[in-house]
């Protein structure tokens, strides 16, 4: 009882005593979320209520600035609990070779991922007069993918064909950005300013079929092997932000931005293992690898209006710079990963594969509108649309995006004096991609050395969103 005494008794002993229990928590309950926005970002804690316009803990991503709007100090946790369903027909394209006698089925046909993934989000915002400060960790960045088995192909004579026709691409693979946050905001009256540091960690884990053969096809089921890629970094990034009362207890603006991961490219560390032959009996080997990328920055702007007591609106958009995910380079370790035009390692590189991404900006609107049945509930919904990242050039199944339309409903109930209890749900539906003949992956004009089998198919996916967050006023 006197312990929670000392958190109570003055604003910086609650910052004490609430800071490293947030991040503990989150550090033991992270894990890995599918991709359910453009690219792979996948920042929907808080569901309806998390935006740029937030005034809650996930305003420290969304928007530092706005968490000096806070009405008390506060505690925040979030979870979510999602379900992808992804499928990719393929027929044989560019570079493919046609499948060997026994063997139908194994290259060519329809690929499918059903997967369910959870990951929360904890943070809280303690308030020093117009002084506010936060800690928050989360993940907004990851996916996670895994492709049902052709079961046809166990104990056959090829039987690396079991992990199903996207296994050229992908049958495993998950990437993960997990942001520790410490933000600051004071108010001046009508504006708020605001600025987070972020430390990153980020992990990566690729598994593959790859053709070690040299003169075989990209796809030769008669010679494949496998190659599996574990890396992980860490990295710094901050974040901006500012809210404006334009109407006194009406109106609000908000703008933020948040800046790239590692502040440009990130360089992660670890281990390449390869298999020539899942056909034979080989020791696998391993290679100390690193792996460059680069994550987008994001720029948001929206407005809340409070029409009434009962009704508020909302409008938010984003800018997401994916446009800077141009390649994802793999070298021998801290060798540079420089290649030419072709694709080809420049002289002095230490290249091993450069997959060629060409990923375009992307940008989301989003309405949303919350009813006070009675004071005491909340409910609450909104519609949107967030446009693809990826090119039918470079789309391939372990990454599969496209243009999405998105419906949320939800409520939220004040359950106690200062507790708040809200549950949402949000689905996201993908337009039908169809980039047959269009895919480069295999063309060897593009990619000298490090091809991939076509890319082409008709892709079709959908993801369910299921959020809950329980808050806590003091």
């Amino acid at each position: 009882m006197r312990g929670r005494t000392r958190c109570v008794a003055d604003a910086m002993s609650r910052w004490r005593c609430w800071a490293m229990p947030l991040l503990g928590a989150f550090a033991l309950g992270q894990w890995a979320s599918p991709a359910f926005a453009s690219g792979f970002a996948i920042a929907h804690f808080g569901g309806e209520l998390g935006s740029v316009v937030a005034t809650n803990p996930t305003a420290l991503f969304f928007n530092p600035g706005a968490i000096a709007f806070s009405p008390s100090s506060q505690l925040y946790v979030d979870g979510q609990l999602a379900i992808r369903h992804l499928s990719w027909v393929h027929q044989p394209g560019t570079g493919d070779v046609p499948e060997p006698g026994g063997a139908a089925g194994a290259n060519y046909g329809t690929a499918n991922a059903l997967n369910v993934f959870g990951g929360p989000m904890v943070g809280g915002i303690v308030k020093l007069g117009d002084l506010s400060l936060g800690v928050a960790g989360y993940a907004p960045f990851g996916g996670s993918l895994h492709f049902d088995q052709n079961r046809a192909f166990e104990g056959s004579m090829f039987p690396g064909a079991v992990d199903g026709v996207a296994r050229w691409h992908t049958y495993e693979a998950s990437t993960m950005s997990i942001y520790g946050t410490l933000g600051v905001a004071y108010r001046l009256g009508p504006v708020s300013l605001g600025v987070t540091g972020n430390v990153i960690y980020t992990t990566l884990a690729f598994n593959r079929a790859q053709n070690f053969g040299g003169g075989a096809g990209i796809n030769d089921v008669q010679s494949e092997g496998r190659s599996d890629l574990d890396v992980h970094g860490l990295n710094g990034s901050f974040g901006v932000g500012a809210m404006f009362e334009a109407i006194p207890e009406h109106l609000w603006f908000g703008a933020s931005y948040q800046a790239q991961p590692g502040l440009g490219e990130m360089r992660l560390n670890g281990t390449l293992e390869v298999d020539p032959s899942v056909a034979q009996m080989n020791d696998s080997s391993k290679l100390d690898v690193t792996f460059r990328q680069a994550l987008p920055d994001i720029i948001r702007l929206g407005a809340r209006f409070k029409a009434s007591d009962k009704l508020e609106l909302r409008l938010v958009g984003d800018l997401t710079r994916w446009s800077v995910m141009q390649t994802q380079c793999l070298s021998v370790r801290n060798k540079p990963c420089t290649v030419q035009s072709d694709g080809g390692p420049a002289p002095g590189s230490g290249v091993i594969v450069n997959f060629r991404r060409y990923w375009m900006d992307t940008f989301g609107v989003k309405g949303g509108a919350s009813y006070w049945i009675v004071p005491a509930f909340e409910l609450f919904g909104g519609v949107g649309y967030e446009s693809s990242a990826e090119p039918d050039s470079t789309l391939e199944p372990g990454l599969a995006d496209a243009n999405n339309i998105l419906a949320s409903v939800g409520g939220r109930l004040r359950a106690a004096d200062r507790w708040f209890i809200a549950v949402s749900y949000t689905h996201l539906q993908f337009f039908e991609r169809d980039n047959t003949g269009r895919s480069q992956l295999a063309d060897p004009s593009v990619q000298a050395i490090t091809r991939r089998p076509d890319g082409g198919g008709v892709y079709k996916q959908w993801v369910g969103v299921a959020n809950a967050n329980l808050s806590f006023m003091f």
